[in-house]
């Protein structure tokens, strides 16, 4: 079944055209400059094309002193500064500064636009920022004037810590081997015709430079309430929560470790750092961690991880008839410390709980804690926090699944190397495809999802269907200007839970997605489909005429009436709407799938708790859904 759904993604892949709308990469930080040809050969016409397409580039990222900055310089017989890297707080700012950018002629100089970028515009004090990678994006379309200094310049330029140089090549005048040279490496050089190929460049230096993740490893620590307010369902939630958590994440020695404590009357550590080296083992040891039952002792679970968790330390295994082994666990020396904390009330020890967390801090741990329910202490959970950022109320542990791309999310801005006031060595990381933002193109989007939330689903399954759509759809900046989200539900009928223009940030549409319910009922796909014909695509509701208009349907089963449904989806086709249609499980009618989707070809996943396997290919199917 695998290779077969590989080949359908493969299928429906193909059939993509041209990015139509865009995506916004806003989690990791990272410090931009741009370094542009502005010699003779260049002409008027084809340096207002790299312009625009710095433009374009630049729009996919959102920009400030924790996110991304952005610089630009320009050589030909000399060299001139544009702006530096903290002269533009806001992505409107960059992008005017970039269009007042003024062609100069001259020279092909190469070699004096490196050494200033490395002497100039990579300095503290003009914004670049020691703790996040850098990128440093040439484009020239000829051969350096003096190769021999342009390669020392490179070289030099490839010796600043966290730097990643990109060259992007235009025309047949070219040096390719300088080229090659200028760059990091040869996965960081591209070579275009001509200049009005250079947006052909968008979406892959996009996926070359924008993270969801850092990528310095990690060592996380759960520490849950195992108290005896906290059993059954509540424990179970608790314990899910950690799982959700950890599978987001590498597991391995050169990125993500877990350890997870529970605290009660007493604390105990139930996998300590590196004791499982990968994913599935581990995800299989948190499973089978048990409830404690007893008082909430906050402050030993606390000192738990400071004392065991966050240390080095020799433990002796009992492996059955082979008797004992000593192995040693803890942390590693160079890694993001965090610590995860769970707790459902006010600890009974106050004041021991404040000082076991202040030695959590003191170690520079990141401390982040949950609280859950109406008993918790508002102030001592700021104060067992790292700060105010790092705290997290909700209404009960039902609640923790909804949030835990939050956490996640947190997490992953930590996965950063801490500052440092020594030289640390130059690596280039070839980011996988599952960390990276897609770049859209310059046409909005209006995204409807029709979800079948019919009995066949089940409680779990929809939930997981939500969480499908929660994840797509937060990768996207949302706004009028931009991608508009809307959702319908359906079953023996249907529910409209907010139209596109319901929602006009990001903030919002998420915070929407999380309190869709389960209706239960038949499967009046056909319903749903004329629903959003007739209401969801109406100028009134926030449909946009200059927008590509995209349904995402996703179903479990065979419609009630097949042959209206193919009717209700031939018309959505007729007013062109992209349908796109994921089928999950073995009970799905392949034909009439293939009926609901534009170009014939369904996207088929075996149970719920796969889709996740197929957001990354459905956002690239939307991505590229029209012209």
């Amino acid at each position: 079944m695998k290779g077969v759904f590989a080949f359908l993604l493969v299928q429906a892949s193909l059939v993509f055209v041209q990015a139509d709308f865009k995506a916004e990469c806003d989690l990791v930080p990272a410090d931009f400059v741009f370094l542009l040809d502005s010699s003779g050969s260049e002409t008027t016409r084809g340096f207002k094309t790299q312009l625009a397409f710095i433009s374009n580039f630049t729009s996919n990222f959102e920009v400030g002193a924790d996110k991304a900055q952005f610089a630009a310089v320009t050589f030909s017989t000399g060299v001139h500064k544009n702006f530096y890297l903290n002269e533009h707080a806001t992505q409107a700012s960059v992008l005017d500064a970039i269009n007042k950018i003024q062609y100069t002629d001259g020279e092909t100089y190469t070699d004096l636009g490196l050494n200033f970028v490395r002497n100039n515009v990579l300095q503290a004090n003009h914004g670049a920022r020691p703790n996040v990678a850098k990128y440093v994006i040439v484009l020239t379309d000829g051969r350096s004037n003096d190769n021999s200094k342009t390669v020392q310049a490179a070289m030099a330029l490839h010796n600043v810590p966290n730097v990643t140089v990109i060259a992007i090549g235009i025309g047949h005048a070219i040096d390719v081997n300088e080229l090659h040279i200028i760059a990091t490496d040869r996965n960081h050089s591209f070579v275009v015709n001509n200049f009005d190929l250079l947006h052909t460049l968008e979406v892959e230096l996009v996926d070359k430079t924008c993270t969801l993740c850092g990528d310095y490893p990690a060592d996380i620590a759960f520490l849950i309430d195992s108290s005896g307010s906290e059993s059954g369902a509540q424990f179970d939630n608790e314990r899910n929560f950690v799982s959700m958590v950890t599978n987001e994440f590498a597991i391995n020695s050169n990125d993500t470790m877990v350890a997870v404590s529970q605290f009660a009357t007493t604390a105990r550590t139930d996998i300590f750092f590196n004791q499982y080296p990968d994913k599935e083992s581990l995800l299989n040891a948190i499973a089978r961690i048990h409830w404690m039952n007893g008082e909430s002792n906050t402050h030993s679970g606390l000192n738990e991880l400071s004392h065991h968790v966050f240390q080095v330390k020799s433990h002796s295994i009992h492996h059955g008839h082979h008797g004992h082994q000593t192995v040693t666990y803890g942390p590693r020396s160079e890694s993001a410390k965090i610590a995860i904390v769970l707790t459902d009330g006010r600890s009974l020890e106050p004041d021991q709980t404040i000082r076991a967390a202040h030695q959590l801090h003191n170690m520079g741990v990141e401390v982040f804690v949950i609280g859950m329910g109406h008993w918790v202490d508002g102030v001592e959970l700021n104060q067992i926090a790292t700060d105010g950022d790092h705290v997290y109320k909700i209404s009960s542990t039902n609640d923790l699944a909804s949030i835990h791309t939050n956490i996640v999310d947190a997490i992953c801005k930590l996965k950063v190397p801490p500052p440092t006031t020594t030289p640390m060595p130059t690596t280039t990381t070839t980011l996988p495809t599952t960390t990276v933002k897609q770049a859209c193109g310059q046409k909005p989007a209006d995204i409807v999802f029709l979800l079948d939330a019919s009995e066949s689903e089940l409680a779990e399954g929809f939930a997981k269907e939500i969480q499908f759509v929660y994840n797509f759809a937060r990768k996207f900046h949302i706004g009028p200007q931009n991608v508009q989200f809307s959702s319908v539900t359906f079953s023996s009928n249907v529910r409209n839970d907010f139209f596109l223009n319901t929602y006009s940030n990001r903030h919002d549409v998420l915070n929407a997605i999380q309190k869709i319910s389960y209706m239960q009922g038949g499967t009046n796909t056909s319903f749903g489909l004329k629903f959003v014909r007739d209401n969801s695509f109406k100028p009134q509701n926030g449909a946009r005429t200059n927008a590509t208009k995209i349904v995402i349907v996703i179903t479990d089963g065979q419609s009630a009436d097949p042959a209206a449904t193919k009717h209700e989806a031939q018309l959505l086709h007729h007013q062109g709407v992209l349908v796109y249609a994921v089928g999950v499980g073995s009970d799905v009618d392949s034909s009439e799938l293939k009926a609901i989707s534009s170009n014939g070809t369904p996207i088929l996943v075996t149970d719920f708790s796969l889709l996740h396997d197929i957001q990354a290919s459905l956002e690239t199917a939307a991505c590229h859904g029209g012209t």
